[in-house]
């Protein structure tokens, strides 16, 4: 290599040449300057070696104001005259007002009136708001499982939507008052991750549902001495409460990882008995019940149409179930049989409630739930599936009817369900079907019948009676538990430090630490509210009502056999949720109303 190689490739490195003033630099900004000479280089220069050699010696673009330019080897140049990268930036010629900030491998002489960005992990702590001029502080968020517990009255479901009330719009304004959630995350929900175990419907409500978002716990505004879970609970009404903030893994999803879900339905007893004699319900059954009339020419069944009955399910034998039948159809005769014809709907309220379900018509109500038990296709316990759709094969693990219990003189029972998941209004259609079965004597063995292709209408009871226990996290619970004890043995072995091992530990989704608090909220806030509204608004008997007078063969498939004839079946095109002929005014006029016939569309979970 040459002397005078070498002297080039060494001011491209970072030492400032040495080369005498020019005029140029003690001319005024304003005023031009010729293009600057290097007097340490001897070698011929391209017009591209010059171009390259002022990016590297004087700052590109001088005239336009530009910084510091490309720091460069001086005359040691790439085949398109461009300056190497890497050495100290050049000075403008053209002033210093309209200067670059950048720096390309060296610093930059012009002023820094503009902010830099800063790469690397930030803690957002001390992070200062652009245009503002103050300093606000952000504080760290966690992603947690928030255990809630709510009464659904005056509520369009428990969602958040910002077009109605809900309940989690009311969780979610509690949050951002407590300060639990920051100002710049208040505007959409999804900028904390907002997600849920399950939707209940309008005036369902819940003992626990699970919610799971990234939560600030330690706000400014706690006080010394106040849990979370209090302080946010200061900024909810007395119908939300909120039980448990536990710290969930990263992966967490509260609707995907929940093993199964508990609920319950609670209803009067006296909804079972019969429908009054006379009305189109008690006519049509009667109609049913009547054995077909022979004829002299015909042989014993050989023009019958009718479907062979198919085998009694729910853990009845045939003559179990024909003699539990006939004792509930005569008790309910009995009762009926008491009452003056001219009663009104407000006097046979009154003698209802003083009714008491007989031994006959519990059992027929147990083993007829039971049979809901298993995997099954439910498309006809929701609204907008066919039958081919594969998200209606639903597990139900369990179901339960429990003994009946008095509140202010009126009797009552509850159906607890147990299943993986359930869809839009399943829980509430199972429960109508159920009552509309027991109180008509049909047997069991029309729930298979349901899971086939026949497509009827299935009413759906009123929301008021429905309660989400919980969901439940079973599988989770058990990898938390994994997580935490390979935790403690790095933590043993040294590997971890305490402080790592207390932050990094998972809490179980459960409400082992607050079971005495949900009760009393069950029963002050769930089942007191729901035995006042059915006591003053009788929504059971109305609803109850408004089928008892509906006229048309959707009902058809409640008789003695258990079978779905062609007349009750909804046809392609049609749908089993509107009135197929017209209804008695009687019913129009109670049709109209909303909250009787269960409320506004949602999901429950």
């Amino acid at each position: 290599m040459t002397s005078e190689k070498r002297q080039s490739d060494d001011a491209g490195e970072g030492a400032k040449p040495k080369r005498p003033k020019t005029d140029s630099e003690h001319l005024p900004p304003a005023q031009s300057s010729p293009a600057p000479t290097n007097s340490t280089t001897t070698i011929e220069e391209s017009p591209l070696a010059t171009r390259g050699k002022e990016r590297g010696a004087g700052g590109a673009r001088g005239d336009r104001g530009r910084g510091g330019g490309r720091g460069g080897k001086g005359p040691s140049i790439d085949r398109r005259g461009k300056a190497g990268r890497g050495g100290r930036g050049g000075r403008s010629s053209g002033g210093g007002e309209a200067s670059d900030n950048r720096s390309w491998g060296g610093r930059s002489s012009a002023p820094r009136d503009g902010k830099m960005r800063e790469w690397g992990k930030s803690d957002n702590v001390g992070a200062v708001e652009e245009g503002s001029g103050e300093k606000k502080e952000r504080f760290p968020k966690k992603k947690v499982a928030v255990l809630v517990g709510y009464n659904g009255g005056g509520y369009s479901g428990s969602q958040i939507n910002p077009e109605v009330k809900t309940i989690e719009g009311d969780i979610f304004e509690a949050f951002i008052k407590a300060g639990a959630v920051s100002e710049d995350n208040s505007t959409n929900p999804q900028k904390v991750g907002l997600q849920r175990a399950a939707r209940t419907d309008a005036g369902v409500h819940a003992a626990v549902n699970v919610l799971s978002l990234k939560l600030i716990l330690e706000p400014p505004s706690l006080a010394a001495g106040t849990t979370i879970e209090e302080h946010i609970n200061n900024f909810l009404p007395p119908n939300i409460r909120l039980w448990s903030i536990l710290r969930v893994q990263g992966s967490f999803n509260p609707r995907v990882l929940c093993d199964q879900r508990r609920y319950e339905y609670t209803f009067p007893t006296h909804i079972l008995l019969g429908p009054k004699p006379g009305s189109p319900m008690d006519l049509a059954l009667r109609r049913a019940r009547k054995p077909p009339s022979a004829t002299p020419n015909s042989g014993a069944g050989e023009n019958s149409t009718a479907s062979p009955a198919p085998p009694v399910s729910g853990g009845l034998s045939e003559e179990e179930f024909s003699t539990l039948a006939e004792a509930a159809l005569a008790d309910s005769d009995n009762f009926w049989a008491a009452q003056p014809p001219e009663a009104t709907f407000t006097d046979d309220l009154q003698q209802k409630r003083q009714w008491r379900i007989s031994p006959a018509q519990l059992q027929l109500a147990k083993s007829f739930v039971k049979a809901y038990e298993g995997s099954h296709n439910y498309y006809n316990f929701t609204v907008g599936k066919d039958f081919r759709d594969r998200s209606c094969q639903r597990v139900m693990k369990s179901l339960e009817a429990s003994d009946p219990f008095i509140i202010d003189e009126t009797e009552y029972m509850k159906v607890t369900f147990v299943g993986q998941s359930f869809m839009l209004h399943q829980i509430r259609k199972m429960i109508g079907l159920a009552i509309l079965a027991i109180r008509t004597q049909t047997p069991p063995s029309l729930i298979p019948e349901t899971f086939g292709p026949s497509r009827i209408h299935v009413p759906k009871a009123p929301g008021l009676g429905l309660l989400l226990l919980e969901p439940q996290y079973v599988e989770y619970n058990k990898r938390v538990d994994e997580s935490n004890a390979k935790l403690v043995e790095l933590n043993k072995a040294g590997r971890i430090k305490d402080q790592d091992l207390l932050e990094q530990t998972r809490d179980h989704i459960t409400t082992a630490d607050v079971d005495e608090k949900v009760v009393a909220f069950k029963m002050e806030q769930v089942y007191q509210n729901m035995w006042e509204v059915e006591k003053s608004q009788a929504v059971f008997s109305k609803w109850l009502n408004y089928l008892d007078v509906y006229v048309g063969p959707d009902f058809e498939y409640l008789n003695s056999k258990g079978v779905i004839p062609q007349t009750a079946v909804f046809k392609k095109g049609e749908n089993p949720e509107k009135i197929r002929v017209p209804m008695g005014a009687e019913a129009q006029q109670i049709s109209d109303d909303e909250d009787i016939l269960g409320g506004a569309d949602d999901v429950e979970g």
